[in-house]
This record gives structure tokens, sequence and C-alpha cells, in this order.
């Protein structure tokens, strides 16, 4: 064979090499673009299809385009004043911030009523840490309509009146769960595994503000569950009625008393400082910083334990902080909440349209000693951990927490 035949057949080859190849490049074009339509078609009749749409940086304009997608694609009701509350509230929750929140009109009366004489179940809310599920941490006593039906501390509420509200937050919980006396509220809640419902009748709700009691060996004993408008008037009164029936030393019981009034915490806080002695440092959006200090001379001059949880929050750890920081109380339990923050509301600055109020975070408060607060708590002189079950009651038998705090003072 000559070598131009063999050139000859060398070039065929080559050619059916690239002929095979680029047939093979066109079956697969053609084959992904006969996939890709067929996955649309798929998509588009199972009502799936996402269309690509640019966001054009205005926020006005992308709320219009996405109302058109909405009515061209929406099969259902549309309500405008829902849409528009639930925007503003998720740009407000686009913050980050947990306790900056848009308050709807209802949810801001059921706030100002949550510290007053209410009508309601009778029930201590919060939220869970990590979860930001609403919990139950106890009732008010044993004869409100909650304790009667069985509600428990630590209950989870899942469904107010069958609307799931395992993400609502607790002041929204809240809003839903009061309402006129005499009418029902369906409750559906999580205890342990076990998911359980309660059919509970609102009825007129006291708060007890203060409450306080002589315990053995001449210990007074004071224990409040939110710091109200009035609960400073009522501490001092209470310990005064205390110390004229002989009290050598005081237990104030602050766990699960998730904060309220600042200026409550304050007025308790100087009844233990000398003058001048500092109560609070807080520090606003401009770095600016305001210390509050006792306006006059102390009046509790013996020994004191502060018992906490892990839901004594706010206004709790400024009375905690101020009091450890300053030698005067032996803190007992376990390390506090962690919310060092304060927040504001503000009302009139929103307009007529958007009502209701704007809950937001205007400064962080730091302890005597500018310790800070805000997501790590307040660590106990001694940890000690209640022994109880959460689902069995707490009594003076089996608090092992109050029973260390009675031991310590014994030894005072």
């Amino acid at each position: 064979m000559t070598n131009n035949e063999n050139d000859e057949k060398e070039m065929l080859k080559y050619t059916m090499k690239v002929r095979i190849i680029i047939t093979a490049m066109v079956t697969f074009i053609i084959t992904f673009c006969l996939a890709v339509f067929a996955y649309d078609r798929y998509l588009a009749s199972h009502q799936m299809l996402v269309r690509d749409y640019e966001s054009s940086g205005n926020i006005e304009q992308d709320l219009n385009q996405l109302r058109t997608v909405i009515e061209e694609n929406y099969k259902g009701e549309i309500d405008d004043d829902k849409l528009y509350q639930a925007a503003l509230k998720g740009y407000v929750e686009g913050l980050g911030d947990e306790f900056t929140t848009l308050l709807s009109a209802e949810e801001l009366e059921s706030l100002n009523t949550s510290l007053t004489d209410f009508v309601g179940i009778g029930v201590y809310l919060t939220e869970e840490k990590n979860t930001g599920r609403t919990i139950i941490l106890g009732t008010v006593d044993n004869d409100t309509p909650a304790a009667k039906a069985g509600l428990k501390s630590g209950d989870v509420i899942l469904e107010v009146n069958l609307e799931d509200v395992s993400t609502k937050g607790s002041d929204y919980v809240s809003s839903k769960v009061k309402g006129k006396a005499g009418t029902k509220v369906k409750i559906k809640v999580l205890r342990g595994e076990e998911k359980l419902e309660f059919d509970v009748e609102r009825d007129n709700i006291r708060v007890y503000k203060i409450k306080h009691e002589m315990l053995d060996n001449n210990i007074g004993y004071i224990d409040f569950d939110s710091f109200t408008d009035t609960c400073d008037e009522e501490f001092e009164e209470a310990y005064k009625d205390l110390k004229n029936n002989g009290a050598k030393s005081l237990i104030v019981d602050l766990r699960d008393n998730t904060g309220g009034y600042v200026d409550s915490a304050l007025n308790i806080a100087d009844l233990f400082l000398d003058k001048g002695e500092t109560i609070l440092i807080t520090q606003d959006n401009k770095n600016r910083e305001e210390i509050d200090v006792a306006k006059r001379e102390k009046i509790i001059d013996i020994p004191v334990v502060l018992l906490v949880n892990d839901y004594s929050a706010s206004a709790s750890e400024i009375l905690t902080g101020c009091l450890k920081d300053h030698g005067i109380a032996k803190v007992i339990g376990i390390t506090t909440y962690g919310k060092g923050v304060i927040q504001t509301l503000l009302m009139n600055d929103l307009g007529p349209k958007i009502g209701g109020a704007l809950k937001v975070t205007t400064a962080e408060y730091f302890t005597p000693n500018r310790n800070k607060i805000n997501k790590i708590g307040i660590e106990p002189d001694e940890v000690v951990k209640l022994d109880v079950p959460i689902t069995e009651a707490v009594t003076k038998e089996n608090d092992n927490q109050l029973k260390k705090a009675i031991e310590i003072l014994g030894n005072e």
C-alpha cells in the first residue's frame, strides 16, 4: 500500500470521528432543550412555574410587581389591609431584633393592660429562648380560669381558637387570649410530647403585684411576677410590714419575673442603696450615657438573698445586677434571661394609616460595674437548679432553691 493510500485512510477515519462527535453534540443539545421545555410544561401544569423578576431596587415598585404576580396567580381572596400590615411588620422584623416590633392597635391595647387588671384567663406568658414559642410561666393564682381548666407552667401555646400562633410571639398570643368576660377561648398546648386542648372561660383577672409573708427564723419573703407601675410602692409597704413584724433578713423572689417598668426597678433598687450610688448605666444609639443613681438614703439594711432563673429578665436583671455589684444581696438560682436592652413605644411618629405603635429598642443598659447583660444574663453567686419536674407544682416543701436561700440566711 502506498503512502497516499495510507494518508487517505487516516483522513477518512478522522472525518468519521469528527462527524460522530458533532452528531453527539447536536443530539445532546436537542435533547437538553426538549427536556427544559418538557420540565417547563410540567411546572406550568402543576402551578409551580417560577419566572425570574429582577429587583428594581425600589421597594414600592417591587411591592407593586409582587402584587401584580399575586393577582395573576393567587387563587383566593386578597385582603388589602392584612397585606399592608404584614408588609409593614415584615419590614420591621428585617432588623433582626426580637424586641423591636410593630404593634397593631389590638396588640398595643393588650400590652398596655398586661401589667394591670384585665379580662382574660390569668396566665403569665413569655417567649422561649432559641425557639421564640410562647410559653406559660404560670397562673396568677389557683382561682384563675386557666388554673381551673388545667393549664400549667411550661405549657407551650400552639393554637388559639384554631389559629396557629406558634410563631406569632407572646404579645400577639396575649391579644388573642384576652376578650370579653364570659366568652370562651379554645387553646391548644404542647406539654412535653403531648398536645392538649382546653376550653377556657374568660373572666376579670386581678394581677397580684406583690405577695409577702414571714418564713421561719424571722426571714421575710417577697415575691412578684412583674414590675408594674405601682409595684415599687407596694414593695416598700411589704418590706415595712415584714420589718415591723420582726424580719431579720429578706428573700426577694424574682424567678419567672420577666420585667416591666424600668422606673419601678430603679425605685426598688433605691431602697437598698445609699444616696448617690449607681443603680444603672444606660447607653443610647448615639453611645451617649446616662447614669441613674439612688435619690434617697436606703431603708433596707438587713441580709438579702435574690432568687433568679432563666426567665428573670429585663427589669429583674436591673435589680439583680445592681444589688449583686454593690454586694448587697447574694444571688441564688441559675443564669438570668439576658435581656439588657430597653424598648420605647413610639405611637405618634407613625401616622394614622399605620396605627398601633412601634416598640423599638432604643438603649442598652449595664450594671453599676459596667457588666453587659444583653444575651449574656447574670450569673448567680451560687448556682442551684430547681429539682422540681416541670409537670409538678412548686411548693415550699419541694423548692430546693428557696431552701438554699433560707440556709444561707440562717448562717448569716
